[in-house]
């Protein structure tokens, strides 16, 4: 996934605790008890309001997979979540394969679901506010007091600013992260650990060639495993951390001669282009990453069919149990590592940052009010610690307990929450995605070896803060609109597929990606950068 931007990638969150989630953990260890049924939440509904059942239809990823789930009638957090509301849920289904399509033709058709996630470029944002495709939030949000602290919140409140179209946002940002650098594990490089020590590499590459050296070391001794996979085709510009950071985002701007320009018209991106051109020339490169579905490459990085991997932030119990099965007698904790960046132009390794969010919750224009009222009151609990909590960890006493300040699960061998709650496990990333981890509130796997990797993981980020500088972000930059500039932003499929283009040529790489470059004027880049420029001086921003 994206820091999708997807990356991406992925994560921290908003701090109102239920207190009566803890208590009610407490009361009783049964099975199908759930503390969420009679805890408060963060805000007292009027029951008056919540009389009259409704049906929301919402989409997030993969949400029908667990409606259709042998336990999905016995997920009891979904079914507390539906008694507290008086709501019953239809499912939309969306995929990462499909998910940004969908949306584009539901929102010509009329056809958008109550509440659905999605990301979608500025310009086309500002479109569908205008045009009346999505529907305006409540210029007071004080019934809703976790979406008022999230909108106000220092962090959030300086990458909101695009997401105001005529003085009302029309979405709400899916939170993750309270600071520009909590997603600096967005794009992780993932490798077999075991198998570079085995070729005698123990540290992180000082270079683009000392990673290349490593990788065909590797690769002679394990014949017919790829060098490299990749999580998804955005996760190709991973690259452009070790030598032109700004270019890790397609669409991203740069200042160069004291001038805005798109990142990728920057002489700087060359090295990046010459780069994957080389990975993908040698064999190192998945030869299918042009033509594979998003996940493909991790699952095989796991199943031991490539050393390294562009993505995969995390690793699930599921994930976990894939390794073993497919690396039978290898240990998932010693075999997988995180292998760092290699050092930029500047000498300093980069990692990922920007918004503490990559993408937001909308609802389409024709929701009816009863239904608009009711989802943001559903969302505003969904944004609550309490709710995080139980969606990311289950029921305190009964699926974890927290021992020292730690949380450690209570599942039984074999057993897993998405088999539990298969529903809440995928409606749960509604309204965030993850924040949960590096608060040291998430579940530490009753797997050794799943707790090994979580512990890595967080060692890794907090490694990372201290040794990596994050990529440059500008959010007042960010925040300007001209008609151009927001046409800009829907080129970046088009620019990560011209990559694509000139990796997979013949010839000189850079004289290929100059000429491609050059085709952009004809697709308004220029007048994107009179105007962005333009603006930039009338509001002094540096």
């Amino acid at each position: 996934m994206k820091v999708k931007q997807k990356a991406l990638v992925c994560s921290a969150l908003l701090m109102l605790a239920g207190t009566a989630l803890s208590a009610c953990g407490k009361e009783e260890n049964k099975p199908n008890t759930s503390p969420s049924a009679t805890a408060g939440a963060s805000q007292k509904s009027d029951e008056s309001a919540l009389s009259k059942p409704l049906e929301l239809s919402v989409a997030v990823w993969d949400i029908q997979t667990g409606f259709d789930a042998p336990k999905a009638k016995d997920d009891t957090l979904y079914n507390d979540l539906t008694k507290k509301f008086n709501i019953t849920i239809k499912p939309v289904q969306i995929t990462w394969n499909d998910w940004q399509e969908k949306a584009k033709v539901w929102a010509a058709s009329k056809q958008l679901p109550d509440m659905f996630a999605n990301e979608v470029d500025l310009g086309l944002y500002q479109t569908w506010a205008k045009q009346g495709v999505i529907k305006p939030l409540p210029d007071d949000l004080s019934p809703y007091p976790n979406l008022k602290k999230l909108f106000s919140s220092p962090a959030v409140e300086p990458a909101l600013r695009p997401l105001k179209v005529d003085g009302k946002y029309y979405a709400v940002p899916r939170f993750g992260g309270e600071d520009i650098g909590d997603g600096r594990l967005g794009r992780p490089i993932r490798y077999r650990k075991d198998w570079a020590e085995e070729a005698g590499f123990t540290k992180d590459p000082a270079s683009f060639d000392e990673f290349l050296a490593m990788t065909k070391a590797v690769v002679q001794k394990h014949p017919g495993v790829t060098g490299l996979a990749i999580n998804s085709k955005g996760y190709l510009l991973t690259q452009f951390l070790g030598s032109f950071p700004e270019m890790v985002f397609s669409n991203n701007w740069t200042q160069e001669n004291g001038k805005w320009i798109p990142a990728f018209t920057s002489e700087k991106a060359y090295p990046g282009i010459k780069q994957l051109r080389t990975l993908y020339s040698e064999g190192i490169l998945d030869k299918d990453f042009a033509i594979q579905k998003d996940a493909d490459g991790t699952n095989k990085f796991l199943s031991g069919q490539s050393f390294a991997l562009y993505g995969m932030e995390g690793v699930s119990d599921e994930q976990v149990s894939a390794f073993k099965k497919a690396n039978p007698g290898v240990s998932p904790s010693k075999a997988m590592g995180y292998l760092n960046i290699w050092p930029a132009a500047d000498g300093k390794r980069y990692s990922t940052a920007g918004a503490p969010f990559w993408s937001n919750t909308f609802f389409a224009s024709t929701i009816s009010d009863d239904k608009f009222k009711r989802s943001l009151q559903v969302l505003d609990y969904m944004l609550s610690d309490e709710y995080r909590i139980l969606g990311i960890n289950g029921i305190e006493n009964i699926d974890y307990k927290v021992e020292n300040g730690q949380y450690v699960s209570l599942l039984k061998a074999g057993e897993t929450l998405a088999d539990k709650y298969p529903i809440t496990s995928k409606l749960v990333w509604l309204a965030a995605w993850d924040p949960l981890l590096y608060k040291g509130k998430k579940v530490v796997s009753s797997d050794p070896e799943g707790a090994a990797l979580l512990k890595l993981q967080i060692e890794t980020w907090n490694r990372y803060k201290q040794e990596n500088k994050l990529m440059p972000v500008n959010f007042d930059f960010n925040a300007i609109s001209t008609p151009a500039k927001n046409k800009f932003g829907a080129l970046d499929p088009d620019i990560q597929n011209d990559i694509i283009k000139v990796i997979l040529g013949k010839g000189d790489p850079i004289a290929q990606w100059k000429e491609i470059v050059k085709g952009y004027d004809s697709k308004g880049v220029p007048e994107a950068i009179k105007e962005v420029n333009d603006e930039v001086a009338k509001q002094g921003i540096k």
